[in-house]
């Protein structure tokens, strides 16, 4: 089992153990970067550290507070299809690795797109950070694990107050201001794709945990990946709220 992976800081300056699918990621970024898109500057890896451009803006706990209104989430869907659309001229390097296993799709999805790993400014989702997870996928991918956070699929009265949001959030409102940020046609089973998305995520949580991979392998220790699975049952009990929403599935421009 590898050390707990710190990370930190110095300057405008990312550092962290590298890992097997660095050097990949840092190949997207580079491609992303010359594309415009906010995520962070690649700069290389000594003496086995990674280091990266921090990607200004508010961030981890500061994030919640941009992510309260509608603006914000639709902000956030915006980004998202910005990047993925970037993503589909880039060719991965011949010995890509991934750091999970690959979904397979005409995009690289971020695999973690959450409002703390997102930089922040005035409300609006200004950039992209912390790409260890992504892989190839279709966008479904990331617009439903997006949608967990956002909607969001929770219901815990404590947790929902420290993000910022009321005890029943408008979570109809909420899905479709991230899903016309970011321009989805077609329909979506929302539900469907988010429990389909929780699983996946803690089966990689697992598959990373029994590779020896840090912070994954003291998160199976410690029984996380169990207590996520209940979380599947929180977003069954809101499918009668957000199946009042026009039904969708993942066809049309944006599946």
């Amino acid at each position: 089992m590898t050390a707990q992976r710190e990370v930190r800081v110095v300057g405008d300056v990312v550092l962290r153990p590298a890992k097997p699918w660095t050097g990949t990621v840092h190949h997207l970024l580079r491609h992303l970067r010359d594309r415009g898109l906010p995520v962070p500057e690649p700069l290389g890896v000594v003496d086995g550290v990674e280091r990266v451009g921090l990607v200004l803006g508010d961030a981890g706990q500061d994030a919640w507070p941009h992510q309260v209104h509608l603006d914000g989430v639709r902000s956030a869907g915006r980004l998202l299809r910005r990047v993925h659309d970037a993503t589909r001229s880039w060719v991965p390097p011949a010995d890509a690795v991934w750091s999970v296993p690959v979904e397979g799709g005409p995009v690289v999805c971020h695999g973690d797109v959450q409002p703390a790993n997102t930089a922040w400014r005035d409300g609006v989702a200004v950039g992209l950070f912390d790409w260890d997870g992504a892989r190839p996928a279709e966008p479904l991918s990331d617009v439903a694990y997006a949608l967990e956070w956002l909607a969001p699929f929770e219901t815990d009265p404590s947790e929902l107050r420290r993000r910022g949001l009321p005890p029943e959030p408008s979570r109809r409102a909420r899905i479709d201001a991230f899903l016309d940020g970011y321009a989805w046609e077609g329909p979506l089973d929302v539900v469907d794709a988010v429990l389909a998305r929780q699983q996946r995520a803690v089966d990689e949580v697992v598959h990373l945990g029994a590779a020896g991979h840090e912070p994954h392998a003291t998160w199976v220790a410690r029984g996380w990946p169990a207590r996520w699975a209940s979380k599947l049952e929180v977003t069954r009990s809101l499918a009668g709220e957000v199946a009042a929403m026009s039904p969708r599935s993942p066809t049309g421009r944006g599946g």
